[in-house]
């Protein structure tokens, strides 16, 4: 049977690491040393060969390292050089550091001290990396949301919310009676009647600014109805991939009309809006009058400057 050899990057990588090891582990059988790095001792014994013909420059025996393993137990002396482990790349130093926040999510907000030794960690890795920005794998939810929300549907309670509307770019305190949790084109929203709105709502769960659990009356009112959406009949002067993405159409082209839904007249307004005239809206004329106004709005304060 041909002998099974390693990928020459693999074994670089592996003979980097076999010198720090075995400084460390002086004595270590060769039998136990090839189960360490899950080859075997054949191949074992070839990396100790290549590492035996190793060292400074100038490759005469005092240079060379000083490795014995013959005997079935391997010693290393003369690798002060190789002696600490190899420093991790920046491609594997965010893995590790987007590995510690996944970590760090599901890690309760009592464990402080388990809390603790993953920043700690975090901000170390991201010094030895150099890395320039804070990186996040996980959304930026508030812990305390979490819980909040959390205990309000295990126990069929209310929550009063503090909630960042991103159309009206306003904040704004609501009473809410949660019913669950959802996941719509990447993001998690919270399905709630809304005793503000007198209707039912959804909440972007990161767009939760705060969150407390409160007593609220369970009977939903019989005049309460699924969230109210808005048709809307839009015209395409421009066919953009921006487009296409923004109202989710594909093979869009000039002069084409589409009918659209949405939860929000606000959000067709910016929609239009940061279109650019690719776009114009043909209904509702209340709505195309709003974005008229908006749109001479910016303008006058072009001309006042």
């Amino acid at each position: 049977m041909a002998k099974k050899f390693s990928a020459p990057l693999e074994r670089t990588a592996r003979l980097l690491d076999l010198v720090p090891y075995i400084s460390s582990h002086q004595g270590i059988s060769l039998k136990e040393l090839a189960a360490v790095f899950k080859v075997d001792q054949a191949q074992m014994t070839s990396d100790l060969t290549t590492l035996w013909m190793c060292g400074l420059p100038g490759y005469t025996p005092l240079e060379l390292m000083d490795l014995e393993f013959e005997s079935g137990f391997v010693t290393i002396h003369n690798a002060q050089t190789l002696s600490k482990p190899r420093s991790i790349s920046f491609d594997e130093g965010v893995a590790l550091v987007l590995g510690l926040d996944l970590l760090r999510s599901s890690i309760s907000p009592e464990r402080s001290d388990l809390l603790d030794r993953i920043d700690s960690l975090s901000k170390r890795l991201a010094v030895l990396i150099n890395l320039p920005t804070a990186l996040s794998a996980t959304s930026q939810v508030n812990q305390n949301v979490s819980a909040a929300i959390s205990d309000a549907l295990k126990s069929r309670m209310g929550l009063e919310i503090t909630y960042h509307s991103l159309y009206r770019d306003e904040l704004s305190t609501r009473t809410i009676l949660p019913i669950e949790i959802v996941e719509s084109d990447g993001h998690v929203y919270l399905s709630s009647y809304c005793y503000q709105a007198l209707d039912f709502r959804q909440f972007r769960i990161d767009r939760i600014q705060s969150a407390a659990v409160k007593a609220v009356p369970l009977e939903i009112p019989k005049t309460a109805t699924e969230q109210s959406s808005y048709a809307c009949t839009i015209k395409v002067l421009t066919p953009t991939r921006a487009i296409a993405e923004r109202f989710k159409k594909s093979d869009l082209s000039v002069n084409t009309e589409f009918d659209f839904q949405t939860y929000s007249l606000q959000w067709i307004e910016r929609s239009i809006m940061a279109s650019g005239g690719a776009v114009c809206l043909n209904s509702p004329p209340d709505v195309r009058k709003s974005i008229a106004v908006m749109a001479q709005t910016m303008l006058d304060r072009y001309k006042a400057r």
